[in-house]
């Protein structure tokens, strides 16, 4: 095989390796090298059909959601907008935020000092759940959470780190 036949089937080698999250080198000095690093899998809620309602058995909307992390915003039975400030505010590290929502239509939770935000869809009658996790690369002492909900839906939601 030639040098420039090797070269372009390890680039090729490589990019489908990669798509596999694992790491890779080529042989000859003349072809790229490229390493991947396996990210962390998200860790939504919901189901896999992306128009599905995750329906947890005991949750509701007038308790705030409990996490697993030390919990620095609450809020429980929210009708329309609020802002929750963080307790001391956000420190570096893995910010979590659990939401249930129950009542026609959608619930917006937004992180103030980013453009961090998940959006979730309502039912009546039942309660939807959600929790969703972010990496905050630096402090912030001021951050607050912003959480709007439509008419007719009434909403609770914990952050924690």
């Amino acid at each position: 095989m030639t040098t420039i036949t090797r070269a372009t089937t390890t680039a090729a080698l490589c990019a489908a390796v990669l798509l596999t999250g694992t790491a890779c080198t080529s042989g000859s000095g003349d072809a790229p090298k490229t390493s991947a690093k396996k990210s962390a899998p998200a860790k939504p809620v919901h189901t896999a059909d992306d128009d599905a309602v995750q329906v947890v058995a005991g949750e509701t909307v007038t308790k705030a959601p409990k996490i697993e992390r030390k919990t620095i915003a609450s809020f429980a039975n929210g009708q329309f907008g609020r802002a929750i400030p963080f307790k001391g505010g956000l420190r570096k590290g893995t910010l979590g935020i659990a939401l249930n929502c129950e009542g026609k239509g959608t619930v917006k939770v937004e992180v103030s000092y980013r453009a961090w935000t998940f959006t979730e869809e309502c039912v009546p009658g039942k309660v939807a759940s959600i929790y969703n996790e972010t990496e905050v690369s630096e402090a912030h002492p001021d951050a607050y959470l912003q959480v709007t909900g439509t008419s007719g839906v009434r909403w609770s939601v914990s952050a924690g780190q």
